[in-house]
This record gives C-alpha cells, sequence and structure tokens, in this order.
C-alpha cells in the first residue's frame, strides 16, 4: 500500500446517481476522496467509513456565497499538501425547471444555472488558481451532457447551464496550454444512466416535454447504463491523455 500514488479527488453531488458510482470508483482505488453534497447518504457513508483518505463537505451549490467560501477554504489547504495527482471532478447537477422557457419562474431559472455552471466555474477558478504553481498532475473534469450539444424541447435551461459548461472547459484549455504546469480539462457527456434525474424526467408532464415517451423507452428498454459501471469508465478516461486542453468528449466514443 506504501507504493500507491498520493492522489486526491474533489467530487460535487457525490451522494447518489453518477456521482456516488463515481465516489466507488475512486474508492476502488484506494485514494483520497473528498465528497461534496447536500447531505451524506447512508450509502456514499458506508463508502467512506471503509476508506482512509475519505472526508465529507456539506454545501449547496444553489448558493453562491457558501460555495465561494468552501472552493477557497478547501482547495487553499489541499494545495498546500503534497499530491502526485489532485483531480476535480464537477458532476453535480439539476434538470429542472422542464418546460417552455416563457413557463418557467426566474427562481427555478437561477438554480438550475447556479448549480450546474457556476458553482462548477466557482470550483474551477478556485482549483486553477490554488494549484497554479504545482507541478502535480492536476486536472478538472466537468460532466456535461448531449443536451449542451444539442437543444431540446422543454430543455432550455438546463441545455443552456451545460453548452456554458462546455465552453467554459474550452477556453480554458487555451489559457492552460503552454504554461509551465497546465491543468488538463475537458468537458464530458457521460449518456443517459439511470439515477434519479431520469425519474424525475419520466414523471414530468407530458406537455412540458414532448420527447417524454422517448425517454420512458429508454428505461423499458434497459437502455440507461449502470452508475457503478459508467463512474468506473469515466475515472478510467480521466486518466488519459483525451482529457488534455478543453476537450468537449462523449463517453460513448471511449466504451
Amino acid at each position: 500500500m506504501h507504493n500507491r500514488p498520493n492522489r486526491c479527488y474533489i467530487l460535487t453531488g457525490a451522494s447518489r446517481g453518477l456521482g456516488l458510482g463515481i465516489a466507488r470508483a475512486i474508492a476502488a482505488q484506494g485514494d483520497h476522496l473528498i465528497a461534496l453534497a447536500r447531505q451524506e447518504t447512508p450509502e456514499l457513508a458506508q463508502l467512506g467509513a471503509a476508506l482512509p483518505g475519505y472526508r465529507f463537505v456539506a454545501v449547496d451549490l444553489a448558493n453562491i456565497d457558501q460555495v465561494s467560501e468552501i472552493a477557497e477554504e478547501l482547495l487553499g489547504s489541499l494545495a498546500a499538501m503534497d499530491w502526485q495527482g489532485i483531480y476535480l471532478i464537477n458532476n453535480a447537477g439539476v434538470v429542472e425547471p422542464i418546460g417552455p422557457a416563457g413557463s418557467y419562474g426566474d427562481a427555478e431559472m437561477a438554480r438550475c444555472l447556479t448549480v450546474n455552471l457556476t458553482a462548477a466555474i466557482q470550483f474551477s477558478n478556485a482549483f486553477l488558481r490554488h494549484l497554479r504553481d504545482r507541478a502535480c498532475d492536476k486536472r478538472i473534469l466537468q460532466i456535461s451532457s448531449g443536451a449542451g450539444r444539442n437543444a431540446y424541447t422543454g430543455w432550455s435551461a438546463y441545455c443552456a447551464s451545460k453548452a456554458g459548461l462546455d465552453m467554459y472547459s474550452r477556453c480554458v484549455g487555451l489559457e492552460q496550454d503552454g504554461l509551465p504546469h497546465p491543468v488538463r480539462i475537458a468537458s464530458l457527456a457521460p449518456g443517459i444512466i439511470d439515477t434519479g434525474m431520469q425519474a424525475s424526467i419520466r414523471a414530468t408532464p407530458e406537455g412540458d416535454f414532448p420527447l417524454l415517451e422517448q425517454f420512458r423507452q429508454y428505461h423499458a428498454n434497459g437502455e440507461l447504463a449502470d452508475p457503478n459501471s459508467r463512474g468506473r469508465a469515466i475515472v478510467q478516461l480521466l486518466h488519459t491523455d483525451h482529457i488534455g486542453h478543453g476537450a468537449v468528449l462523449n463517453i460513448r466514443d471511449f466504451i
């Protein structure tokens, strides 16, 4: 065990769904895991109890001030430690509000953009700032969506937030390319996965989401990926050269 690489992962949305699958893949490697979510689920707590380098941080990603405070404290303290590799995975996301633009309220829209985009940028910016001069392996992976690259009726806020995440990653990639100690960054569409988000989509009124039946068929036909196997595939991809200077990726190209 003493020869294991000293690596740390910071993972948002770690308590359930794909985030929990990614957390399990990290735990299987025996690496340090900083898990962020609003609440620590029993499944995540059980995983952490068996992982010496585990820490849970409660955070509401819709609260900009709270995210800023936690990102500064967390990345500041981690940057002072000696890592062979440090990795930020911005996985947390919400799909609501679902419905035609003009039908949802400003508060719903703001929460979607804040959780999916603003919080991810806040954590990424803190990561870039605090680790700028560190020579270790440094990578940021944004969990995006095909909805950031394709327009879907009823998903205007969600699509806009994920498109913003893709473009942020592309810009940061350009900025980091050629620096003495660059941070690798990429934005990844993880495919359709059997998570609570998919269940929420299937419960949407048909009038708000014309593609509802298509998403119900994904579930009925067994086309949704298992969160644990997809989490393993994502962690494996994170350590390849495909995570470079702002690439916008789709997991289907690698599995």
